[in-house]
């Protein structure tokens, strides 16, 4: 297997993760399974990404989001200044800083519309989308801008430039509806795959990444092939697949391939500065 096999080793890490936790928070309630997963993610991400529950939100002030942020913790502050690694708090995010932001459902119900079904998830992660964020063109490097006028061309079935939010979905498992029992893979699989045929979805800026329980995955494709771990809108369609447990080892590698190739802006510090003293930028 690739890497020592790797996918394996992050899959069984979550799953041990998973129920060692647990042990202290019951998965029945939302929150609970956002906390454990974070402190599941704290385990398994290098130590540059920042990892909380909490809104993103812009300069002009508008906010998404209430899951769970993935950002650059290096380089960017938190808004609210409230401890680290203290899941239970919800932070503020500015959305420069965010590579990632995550859905967290502990059971995703595939119909309907209530708090863990699918439908809600894909409108919280398209909202999050529509979020204004100023784009980062790939021949800027900091303060440097490279061969200003050249036409840059960028790989087919990627961004258009350096700062793509990457977007997802994950659940422990899934039920049909919110009346029904936790469904086995099987059962659930091609109700999955049908509700996310690009005919049916009905969100604006769908995610880049589903993760339903252990064995079941959907990823962007375009054609029939994986070009990027990114939702290419009008391009691209899920494919769902069913795996042998390795949907969150797969979920982080598609994760991490997505952040390799993520160059973060700034936060807008000058017109932040110049509204605290209540003056116009020329």
């Amino acid at each position: 297997m690739p890497y020592n096999n790797y996918l394996n080793t992050v899959s069984e890490k979550f799953e041990k993760l998973f129920s060692e936790i647990r042990v202290e928070y019951n998965f029945d309630n939302g929150p609970e399974f956002e906390i454990a997963l974070c402190k599941a993610l704290r385990v398994i991400l290098p130590s540059k990404y920042g990892i909380c529950r909490g809104f993103v939100v812009t300069l002009d002030g508008e906010t998404a989001g209430d899951d769970i942020i993935i950002f650059d913790q290096d380089r960017f502050p938190t808004l609210r200044l409230l401890d680290d690694n203290n899941y239970a708090q919800k932070q503020q995010i500015p959305i420069e800083a965010v590579y990632a932001y995550i859905e967290a459902k502990h059971i995703l119900c595939i119909e309907g519309d209530g708090g863990q079904s699918l439908e809600k998830a894909l409108k919280q992660v398209s909202d999050i989308k529509k979020l204004e964020r100023k784009r980062v063109p790939f021949n800027k490097v900091g303060r440097v801008t490279f061969g200003e006028g050249i036409n840059v061309k960028y790989n087919d079935g990627w961004p258009p430039y350096n700062n793509p939010m990457y977007t997802a979905i994950i659940s422990r498992g899934a039920r049909l509806n919110s009346t029904s029992s936790v469904a086995k893979s099987q059962e659930f699989f091609p109700i999955l795959k049908e509700r996310l045929n690009p005919v049916n979805l009905t969100c604006e800026f769908p995610p880049d990444l589903i993760i339903a329980g252990e064995d079941v995955i959907s990823l962007p494709v375009i054609g029939q092939q994986i070009k990027s771990p990114f939702y290419i809108k009008e391009r691209s369609r899920f494919e769902t697949f069913i795996n042998q447990g390795l949907s969150f080892g797969v979920g982080m590698s598609l994760m991490f391939y997505a952040f390799d190739s993520i160059v973060l802006g700034s936060v807008q510090w000058q017109p932040l500065i110049a509204r605290g003293l209540n003056v116009e930028l020329v």
